[in-house]
């Protein structure tokens, strides 16, 4: 089964898929377009993952200009257009050195999110719900030596809330 190039119309002979959320998107493209949208190089053995991330994803391209393929990391040494080209970092230094560049695209790849949200060992749940209450006891505490007792109220919600999750399996 062929399948019509997305841009040209012609014949495609790049076929994209990606899920996310459970949901199914499917890309079609001729090399030309391909070429012409920088997804694959001139050079055979190289695939310029970036381009084929903001194509997928959807995103527009960013600007060159706050892009600086100058800006190297000093301790090894990589330039950021090297990490746009290839897709890979070179050391942990790389996320503080490149932080301005990486942020907006990290926050496209992940839906806008800026912080983890994953799963916490079982080992430690227990220990942070402990924390957390303590955090929220205290500052109930405070609230009510302060006669703020709407944010008192809310706090003491929001204890109830940790402590019926807490008896959850």
């Amino acid at each position: 089964m062929s399948f019509p190039c997305k841009y040209c119309g012609s014949t495609a002979t790049i076929h994209l898929t990606d899920i996310i959320h459970k949901k199914k998107r499917e890309m079609h493209i001729c090399e030309a377009c391909a070429r012409e949208k920088n997804i694959i190089p001139d050079s055979p053995k190289e695939l310029n993952v970036q381009a084929l991330l903001e194509l997928v994803l959807g995103a527009a391209t960013t600007p060159a200009k706050t892009e600086p393929a100058d800006v190297n990391c000093p301790d090894c040494g990589i330039h950021y257009a090297h990490f746009r080209n290839q897709g890979r970092l070179g050391c942990p230094n790389d996320y503080v050195v490149f932080r301005e560049l990486l942020e907006p695209l990290l926050e496209r790849v992940h839906n806008d999110a800026t912080r983890h949200a994953g799963k916490v060992p079982r080992r430690h749940q227990r220990r942070l719900r402990m924390a957390r209450r303590a955090e929220l006891e205290a500052q109930l505490r405070s609230a009510i030596l302060a006669e703020r007792y709407e944010a008192a109220a809310k706090l003491r919600d929001d204890i109830r809330v940790l402590e019926a999750n807490n008896h959850e399996p």
